[in-house]
């Protein structure tokens, strides 16, 4: 995924360069009477995590969803996109509320209820991705460690603490570069913790705790969700250390884990023990089947020089990964990783306040937004349609930050978008995050028009009980005879 970003890389500052030219040329033959595209802020300062800390490096630049490399051709106009858009808005179900806005120039074409304030279902994810990322850098990879605390009278029993950094794509196997999720695997943690204690002498039984402190919820399931969402599997409690976002193999369906950290440490603890036996090692592991929490003070373990580490994929990666998937355990987890981060508490609240922080910081105006987790899960939460394209306007203005455009679902790959637009000209031109509740059903992101104009566009269906089909095929309608524009 890294890869791709980086191929695109040379067309996005083609781009953004030809974008600024026509927003100029606009300007100085319409007498100044279109609105500039501002950019946004520059993100505040951050501190580092209080705990199993990442690793940052600088991200390269990184590229903005898919458009024309051309400049922009005409404008549509404000009746040609309500043409455009009635037809198929006019068979959606429940309340609508939508905006489409012009990307080089910021002119809003098309608004209908935009400022009423709606649960916008993943959408959510968009912002969740550029906190994220702002944050905590598209590089940085979390590790996941042991770190080895001798007992305090000598001698006697060794603790292994499995400390939790953030990564809930652990694999259960050999780790695997070629992957985001198993990027990190507990096998090759075991194998290089085994090795770490013979090259400090560490003999005798050893046993395994964890430590999940990084994150601070009195309760891992946010108090907004329903029953029905943990019930189902579309979330698991919330926690730095997981396998496979919060599941026991592989895949992107809803068999979360009644307890994804535990499953994680008891996943790693035979892993050791097995790879122990089978080596003869000097060290033999005491299993548990219930792996407690360290009762060892929080400085202390983070005073220990780990035995061993393992560590995700970048942060870009696993943004990109659960925009595709709409992944909501690591969009829980990575908020609240960024949260701690920023020196905000770990929490479901912490999370939700670094999110209306960064859209405050992309330009967004914030009055009537009310966010309450990172997945859009929650139906408590508030963003208006002309919110949401603020969003995606914001990011679009600036190239750090445009990495989590370039990462939206797209029709034909594989994502939640893959199977909608089959037809051209949206099949190439449609880059948007889907968001489906019981009652709502929302895309979005951007549309490129068949004369290369791109522009940002949100439509939430409210009050669809449960008609999510008819809903999908509404909006879908609309944006498609945008593109065809």
């Amino acid at each position: 995924m890294t890869d791709r970003r980086s191929e695109r890389t040379l067309v996005v500052l083609c781009v953004l360069l030809a974008l600024a030219v026509a927003t100029l040329f606009l300007m100085l033959t319409r007498d100044f009477l279109l609105p500039r595209l501002v950019a946004a802020p520059a993100p505040a300062a951050v501190s580092s995590a209080p705990a199993a800390a990442p690793t940052t490096t600088t991200a390269p630049a990184s590229p903005t969803p898919q458009t024309s490399s051309s400049a922009p051709g005409d404008l549509p106009s404000p009746a040609e996109v309500a043409a455009a858009v009635e037809p198929g808005l006019a068979q959606a179900p429940g309340t609508v509320s939508a905006e489409f806005r012009d990307l080089a120039t910021g002119r809003v074409l098309y608004s209908r209820s935009a400022d009423e304030p709606v649960a916008p279902a993943s959408a959510v994810k968009i912002l969740t991705g550029a906190a994220v990322v702002d944050t905590l850098g598209a590089e940085t990879t979390l590790p996941t460690r042991v770190v080895a605390l001798p007992a305090d009278e000598g001698g006697g029993t060794t603790e292994l603490v499995l400390v939790g950094g953030g990564d809930v794509l652990l694999g259960t196997g050999a780790s695997d570069p070629s992957r985001v999720d198993g990027r990190a695997g507990l096998r090759t943690l075991a194998e290089r913790t085994l090795a770490g204690l013979a090259e400090r002498g560490v003999i005798g039984p050893v046993v395994v705790s964890t430590d999940l402190r990084l994150f601070e919820d009195a309760d891992p399931l946010n108090p907004a969700w329903s029953t029905g969402m943990v019930e189902s599997g579309n979330i698991a409690p919330v926690q730095p250390l997981a396998t496979y976002g919060g599941r026991a193999t592989p895949g992107t369906g809803q068999d979360r884990l009644a307890d994804p950290a535990a499953s994680a440490a008891r996943t790693f603890q035979a892993e050791l023990a097995a790879l122990a036996d089978a080596d003869g090692a000097a060290v033999e592991v005491a299993v548990r089947e219930e792996i407690p929490a360290t009762d060892a003070p929080r400085e202390r373990v983070r005073a220990a020089e780990p035995v061993a580490e393992v560590r995700s994929a970048p942060v870009g990666d696993q943004v990109e990964y659960l925009l595709a998937h709409s992944e909501n355990q690591v969009a829980e987890a990575l908020a609240h990783t960024a949260a701690a981060a920023a020196g905000l508490p770990a929490t479901h609240a912490g999370a939700a306040a670094l999110l209306e922080h960064e859209a405050a910081q992309i330009g967004v105006d914030t009055a009537g937004m009310d966010v309450v987790d990172a997945s859009g899960l929650a139906v408590a939460n508030r963003l208006s349609a002309s919110q949401l394209v603020g969003v995606v306007t914001g990011l679009s203005a600036d190239l750090g930050r445009a990495l989590v455009l370039d990462a939206l679902p797209r029709p034909g790959e594989d994502s939640t978008l893959g199977e909608r637009f089959p037809a051209a000209p949206a099949r190439d031109a449609v880059a948007a995050k889907t968001g489906t509740l019981d009652q709502t059903v929302s895309l979005t992101g951007t549309v490129t028009t068949t004369t290369g104009r791109v522009l940002a566009f949100s439509v939430v269906c409210s009050e669809v009980n449960w008609e999510i089909a008819p809903a999908r095929a509404a909006i879908d309608e609309a944006v498609a005879a945008v593109a065809a524009l």
